[in-house]
């Protein structure tokens, strides 16, 4: 009869108790918080393709934004520039080239000694499908004069004046936004309105070319080259004694409006029915009121801050860069605001994880890795989510529903697989707050780095302070096939 206590016996219980402990702990590896808490970083790694995905999905979207925007502007008018008017006199100068003597046409441009101007804009937001853009009607006043010409360069050059040909010049960037005829007066006469297209002979430098299919066309009535604007003859008594001028025309245009500082000194007021305006360009106004209702601003550029000469020679209208720009920017450019949260995708990624993995050390039950990639699919299809929504019923509104329902979507998940409800509800505020404060940032920007690195400390603080006694290899823990105290008996 075999005695099953004997020390041979023994040993063999010994042997597989021994062995059933190895197979344990290999499985205890890859199983560990250790182990997990590598294997969550890769994961939270792997949701950035993902990510990127989206992520190209909102640029495209952006771009066919802007291409139906230029199609709504198309049959309107483009965005803006008015550069006048100024005084302009042709000279002809002899220009020798291999031994041959050619006369040329080359232009004096005069400034204003000053400028006044006053606009005021009527603006409409146009909709196809669904996207928008802001439309406007400009009326615009111009009020200065200009002073007896000085020929004097124009002789230093060797030119010869053709003061009979004198006129006034104004360049705009699109001509197809005129909806009126130019009024003009001179030194408070009769009105006229014999302004022709074109700059004869100038170009434009603030002219803005239009697109189509990726070709590029001038603005309609103007000849290709000759740049958008308009002109109109002076008499010669006028300009040997100087005048006084007044213009006055209605422009529409899209997005934004700018106008050069063509005089030695001008002055600019504007008033809009617009309450979201940006200003832009080289200078900026020195006032400005901004209500719900619209704005005014008014801008004062003296000769000195110009940095331009009252008289320039060349075939191009000068200044083109120095302007008072006013963009009618849209109440959210919810395109640039969604790209601008998916920077913070990963830290938002990890911060999720984080709260998932503490529950999960604190419970019974733990999530498989692959519920760990359901959870972070979830968190990426919030941002398509986003997207789709903030097209058709805007942005804050998009914002609350696809963050609610993200919320409760792995709340209730998270909740179910750990066999927990206080943890779904933990998940739940955690997950809330975090898209609350991803909100905040987003709307102010610029304390958008302050406020992540407070956030990432706070969880840093809270994953130590929780984990502070955790086994992170999982050695410590009891084999459960060799018993409490692991010698092969129970």
């Amino acid at each position: 009869m075999t005695d099953t206590t004997s020390p041979a016996g023994t040993m063999g219980n010994g042997a597989r108790a021994a062995g059933a402990t190895k197979t344990s702990r290999v499985g205890g590896i890859t199983s560990s918080p250790g182990f997990k808490f590598i294997l969550l970083g890769v994961i939270s790694l792997l949701l950035l393709l993902p990510t990127l995905l989206v992520w190209g999905v909102v640029e495209e979207r952006s771009d066919r934004a802007r291409v139906v925007a230029s199609e709504i502007a198309r049959g309107w008018g483009g965005p803006q520039q008015v550069n006048g008017p100024y005084l302009v006199v042709p000279y002809a100068v002899d220009v020798t080239t291999k031994d041959v003597t050619r006369s040329e046409t080359r232009f004096a441009v005069y400034s204003a000694e000053s400028l006044k101007a006053n606009g005021s804009f009527d603006v409409n937001e146009r909709r196809k499908s669904i996207y928008s853009t802001p439309l406007y009607t400009m009326a615009m006043k111009l009020e200065g004069r200009f002073g007896p010409v000085n020929l004097s360069g124009v002789l230093a050059r060797g030119g010869r004046p053709d003061i009979s040909n004198a006129f006034v010049a104004m360049g705009v960037s699109d001509n197809s936004g005129f909806r009126s005829q130019v009024v003009f007066q001179i030194d408070g006469s009769a009105p006229q309105v014999a302004v022709e297209p074109g700059l004869n002979g100038l170009r434009n430098s603030g002219r803005a070319p239009q697109t189509s299919g990726g070709r590029v066309y001038p603005p309609k009535g103007v000849a290709a080259g000759a740049g958008g604007g308009v002109y109109l003859p002076i008499s010669q008594s006028n300009v040997r004694s100087g005048f006084a001028f007044a213009m006055e025309f209605a422009l529409n245009g899209s997005r934004s409006v700018a106008v050069v500082p063509s005089g030695k000194d001008t002055l600019l007021s504007v008033t809009s029915n617009w309450p979201h305006p940006g200003f832009d360009g080289r200078f900026l106004p020195e006032t400005r009121t901004i209500t719900d209702t619209g704005f005014e601003a008014q801008w004062s550029v003296p000769y000195l801050a110009r940095g331009l000469d009252a008289q320039v020679f060349g075939s191009v209208l000068p200044a083109g860069g120095s302007t008072m720009q006013i963009n009618f920017v849209e109440p959210l450019k919810f395109y640039q605001i969604i790209a601008r949260t998916l920077k913070y995708a990963i830290a938002f990624f990890s911060l999720i994880f984080l709260a998932v993995f503490i529950l999960e050390l604190g419970g019974s039950r733990s999530l498989h890795w692959i519920q760990y990639i359901l959870v972070g699919l979830a968190m990426v299809v919030f941002y398509i989510l986003l997207l789709a929504l903030a097209e058709h019923v805007g942005f804050d509104i998009a914002y609350a529903l696809a963050a609610v329902a993200t919320t409760l979507l792995i709340a209730l998940y998270v909740g179910q697989t750990l066999a927990r409800r206080s943890g779904g509800i933990v998940m739940g505020s955690v997950i809330g707050v975090s898209y609350l404060i991803i909100y905040l940032v987003m709307k102010e920007q610029e304390f958008a780095l302050l406020a992540g690195s407070v956030i990432a400390f706070a969880a840093i603080a809270i994953t130590m302070y929780a984990t502070r006694n955790v086994d992170w290899s999982g050695q410590n823990t009891p084999d459960p096939v060799a018993g409490g105290n692991g010698d092969g008996n129970a």
